[in-house]
């Protein structure tokens, strides 16, 4: 993670979560004609995705915490492709790529505030100086969380609603709603012990942006154009996964049957059914 922010957002969203996941869906019609692909892919993806989102948790740097993230995700993207169904792979792509740029921008903000410290012992009470940063930055972060009425709800709840494994099923799916539930600690890490913590940075560092000759008009220490093309992808973000999401809603009837999904909720099985569109994830409601 020695890399710049710019970099750091390009590789995260795109180049190295979409290489390997883009090398899967190529060579997909081969993979498949192993038996043991399917299971051994998703036990794989389960842990990556577990072991990342608890290192993230245990993580101080912030750009650690969103570098263990990826790696967290990439788990789910593998989990994914493991069952063929390329076109919520794509959504969750585009869904994690999206926000994770604007969150390693608002966290490149973050960084050059703090006098080039990335570590959050060295932050707090930030959000009187970076307001436009915080609310950039929480609202990509509910996102990849997966909070309800966010786009990473849904891609995460298809997530769950199409897997199917052959063997291991309840660790495999216990491991992924543990991953899950990872991401709503190290987002809380990062909003909470950097924006509204103590102040745990030098005095310089609050003296300087509250002078006159450093304050900022624009609610941020960046320039208003910056502000703005952050303000731009999200609403390109927001635009496409609407787009992406709603589209795949409609092609897929077990996922777009909502009387289908209260009726199961009432039963929990673990066993093979004929319809596994929900399964055991009435309990995920």
């Amino acid at each position: 993670m020695e890399a710049p922010v710019p970099a750091s957002a390009l590789i995260h969203s795109a180049t190295l979560v979409s290489a390997g996941v883009f090398l899967i869906m190529r060579f997909y019609p081969i993979l498949e004609l192993s038996f043991y692909f399917k299971v051994v892919t998703a036990v794989v993806g389960a842990l990556t995705a577990f072991v990342g989102g608890v290192s993230a948790v245990f993580q101080t740097d912030l750009k650690k915490i969103l570098a263990y993230s990826t790696i967290s995700h990439c788990g789910f993207l593998i989990f994914l492709c493991s069952f063929g169904n390329f076109k919520l792979v794509i959504v969750y792509l585009f869904v994690h790529g999206f926000f994770k740029a604007i969150s390693f921008l608002c966290v490149g903000n973050v960084i050059r505030f703090s006098r080039s410290y990335q570590d959050l012992r060295r932050m707090g009470s930030l959000f009187k100086y970076l307001p436009a940063e915080f609310f950039f930055l929480i609202f990509s972060l509910l996102n990849l969380s997966g909070l309800p009425f966010f786009f990473g709800f849904y891609s995460k709840t298809l997530l769950f609603m199409i897997s199917d494994t052959l063997y291991l099923r309840d660790l495999v799916f216990c491991t992924i709603l543990l991953s899950c539930i990872t991401g709503l600690f190290y987002s809380f890490n990062i909003v909470y012990y950097s924006f509204f913590d103590s102040k745990k940075a030098r005095k310089s560092v609050y003296t300087d942006a509250a002078s006159e000759a450093l304050r900022s008009f624009y609610y941020s220490n960046t320039t208003l154009a910056s502000n703005i093309a952050i303000f731009l992808l999200i609403l390109a973000a927001c635009s496409i996964c609407a787009y992406l999401i709603n589209f795949f809603l409609l092609s897929l009837s077990n996922a777009s049957d909502f009387y289908f999904i209260f009726v199961k909720s009432f039963s929990f099985s673990f066993g093979a059914l004929s319809s596994a569109s929900l399964l055991n994830y009435s309990f995920f409601y």
